[in-house]
Formats: C-alpha cells, structure tokens, sequence
C-alpha cells in the first residue's frame, strides 16, 4: 500500500487559522488565578464560602448582616441564600431568578436554567457573589434549585 497517497497536504489557509489562533492563545497569557480568602473573612458570615464549597443558606431576613462591603477584586466567594421567588425571566440564553423583596436585599442569580422554578416557589440559590450596591447582590455564576428542606434557609 501506498501510504503517501493516504497522506494528503494541509490547505495553506488552515495553517494559516490555526497559527492566528494559536497567537490568540499565547497573547492572552495563562488566566490570573484566583486568591482564596483567609478563613477569618467568613466568620459570622455561614451564607458565605470558598468556591465551590456548600455555604449554609441564609435567609432573606438574616442576609443584610453578613454582607460584606467588597471582596478583593482577585478572589472568589460564594454566597447561599434561601428565599421565595419574586422573579424569573430568561433572555433565551440565561435565565434571571431573584428572591427577597424590597425593602430588604434583593438576590439575583445569573444561570443557565429555572429547574422548574415558579414565582412564589421556595428555592436556594448559590453562586459567585457580587455586590450591586447597598440593596443588590448577584449570583454569577449561580444555581437556582428548589428547597427541599435538608439545605433549606436559617430558621
């Protein structure tokens, strides 16, 4: 058997697209990574948690004490809360579940699915937390899902 025949030449422009993304890649340089925070940042603060790790829920009466003002622009924290549902949206691509109601603080998660969430359903949240502003926290990236009462709120 022949094998140059099985062999057959790259078409210039694929070098050429492979060598420009390549360049893209190395350009961009390795992702920052992330600095966790010192254990001292979570004390009186259960809703709150390295990433990835589970939080203990907070609820829509108890959130406002934990908030922190910021969290260092190059670390990650995570944030739990239980509460009711007062808002679902989605803009085909990600779905917007909020729980709290004014006046207190409003959480909003960014995710890529309800899970069958309906207004007025009890849900937990649990994602990367950002501070809005005084009244508005965001969950990016979030899960939203349905309590079930073994990782429910604070009573």
């Amino acid at each position: 058997m022949n094998t140059r025949s099985l062999i057959r030449p790259c078409p210039v422009r694929s070098h050429a697209a492979v060598a420009g993304c390549l360049s893209l890649v190395l350009a961009a340089g390795p992702a920052p990574a992330q600095s966790l925070l010192p254990d001292s940042f979570f004390v009186d603060r259960p809703a709150f948690s390295q990433p990835e790790q589970p939080g203990k829920p907070a609820s829509c009466e108890t959130i406002a004490a934990q908030l922190p003002d910021s969290v260092p622009p190059d670390s990650r924290v995570d944030m739990a809360i239980a509460g009711t549902v007062s808002l679902i949206r989605t803009d085909g691509a990600l779905w917007y579940v909020a729980v709290c109601a004014e006046p207190g603080v409003r959480v909003l998660c960014v995710t890529y699915g309800a899970n069958d969430l309906k207004l007025g359903d009890r849900a937990v949240l649990r994602g990367g937390y950002s501070r809005q502003d005084k009244r508005h926290v965001m969950l990016d990236p979030c899960l939203a899902s349905p309590e079930n009462g073994a990782g429910g709120g604070e009573p």
